[in-house]
C-alpha cells in the first residue's frame, strides 16, 4: 500500500492521483465519496468551536470558521485529483479550469446548514456536484452528524453509505410529508412564503423545515415526498438533482421547467426556485405553487431572494 501523500500541510488519500481522464466509463463515486467522509469528520471534529459571523453582504447568511476550513479541505482535494477541472465554491468563488478540464466543474457548498451548525444543531451538510456540458453528472451529500454519505453518478445509480438505493417508494401524498426552506427578508415577502407555505401544506400530511441539505437527504431516503425552496443557488442544487435524479424524484422548477445547471461558473449569481419530487408530489405541488402565485395578485409574487444556499448560510 502506497502511503498518504501530503499536501498543503494535510494528509491526502493515496488513491486521489491526479487524473485528467473523462469518459463515459469514468466512476467519480468513490472520489466524491472519500472527500464528503473527510470534511464530515472535520466538521464533527470543528462543531461548538463557532457560533459564526454574518457575511456583510448578506444579512441572511453566516460564516463559520468551518466553513472556511472545509472549503480548503474540498477545493484542495478536487484540484488535487482533478487538476484541470473548474471549481465553483460558495466561500472562495470560482476557480476556472485547465485547458484539459473538458468543460468540467466541481460545485461545492462545504457546510449548508451553517446557522443550524453554528446554533448546535445537528442538521447540516456538504454537498459536492460535478457539472459537464449537459447537466449534473455525480453528485454526493454528506449528513455528518448521522454519518450518512449519499453519493450518485447519472445513470448508475445512487447509494447510502455504498449500499444501493432503488426507485423512490410510490405514496400517498396526502399521507406525505414536504420539506420546504425560506429565509427572512421584507414583511411582504414572508408573507408570501406563508401563503405558499399554505398552499403547499393543503397537498400534503404537513411541512416540515430544517432549511439545509438534511431535508433533500429525507427525500433521498423516501421519508419526504419533496424538497421545495424558492431561493437556492447552483451549490444547493447540483448534487441533491443528481442523487434525486437517481432514484427517479422529478426536478424542476416551480414552474415545471428542468433545472439548467449547465456553465455553473457563468450561474453562481442565479437564484434557482426547485421542486425536487416523487413523481406522485411533483405536479401536485406545482398545482398548490400556481394556485399561490395566483392568489397574490395575478402572478405578481415578490421577486425570489436574492442570495441564498438551503439555508441562511
Amino acid at each position: 500500500m502506497n502511503p498518504p501523500a501530503r499536501t498543503g500541510g494535510r494528509t491526502r488519500p493515496a488513491d486521489h492521483t491526479p487524473s485528467t481522464d473523462h469518459s463515459p466509463s469514468t466512476d467519480y463515486t468513490p472520489f466524491i465519496g472519500s472527500a464528503l467522509r473527510e470534511a464530515s469528520d472535520l466538521a464533527v471534529r470543528m462543531r461548538g468551536t463557532d457560533r459564526g459571523t454574518v457575511k456583510p453582504a448578506d444579512l441572511n447568511q453566516i460564516v463559520t470558521e468551518a466553513d472556511l476550513a472545509l472549503s480548503a479541505l474540498l477545493t484542495e482535494r478536487i484540484a488535487d485529483r482533478y487538476p484541470g477541472h473548474a471549481i465553483l465554491e460558495e466561500e472562495s468563488g470560482a476557480t476556472p479550469g485547465g485547458p484539459d478540464g473538458q468543460d468540467l466543474t466541481w460545485v461545492v457548498d462545504p457546510l449548508d446548514g451553517t446557522s443550524n451548525y453554528a446554533a448546535g444543531s445537528p442538521l447540516f451538510g456538504v454537498m459536492v456536484a460535478l457539472v459537464g456540458p449537459r447537466g449534473a453528472i455525480a453528485g454526493g451529500l454528506a449528513l455528518p452528524a448521522f454519518g450518512s454519505v449519499y453519493v450518485a453518478q447519472t445513470g448508475r445509480g445512487a447509494t447510502r453509505n455504498g449500499q444501493p438505493l432503488g426507485p423512490l417508494p410510490a405514496g400517498d401524498p396526502d399521507r406525505s410529508l414536504v420539506a420546504y426552506g425560506m429565509d427572512k427578508g421584507p414583511a411582504e415577502q414572508m408573507a408570501a412564503e406563508g401563503r405558499f407555505v399554505a398552499a403547499l401544506g393543503s397537498a400534503c400530511l404537513g411541512i416540515r423545515m430544517s432549511n439545509s441539505v438534511f431535508d433533500i437527504c429525507m427525500v433521498a431516503d423516501g421519508a419526504y415526498a419533496a424538497f421545495v425552496h424558492r431561493g437556492c443557488r447552483i451549490w444547493d442544487v447540483a448534487a441533491a438533482v443528481c442523487v434525486l435524479q437517481e432514484r427517479g424524484a422529478v426536478c424542476t422548477d416551480l414552474q415545471g421547467r428542468p433545472l439548467d445547471l449547465t456553465r455553473p461558473l457563468d450561474q453562481a449569481d442565479r437564484v434557482f426556485e426547485v421542486c425536487l419530487a416523487t413523481a406522485d408530489m411533483h405536479p401536485l405541488l406545482l398545482d398548490a405553487a400556481r394556485a399561490a402565485t395566483d392568489g397574490d395578485g395575478g402572478g405578481q409574487w415578490p421577486a425570489a431572494p436574492p442570495t441564498k444556499g438551503t439555508d441562511p448560510s
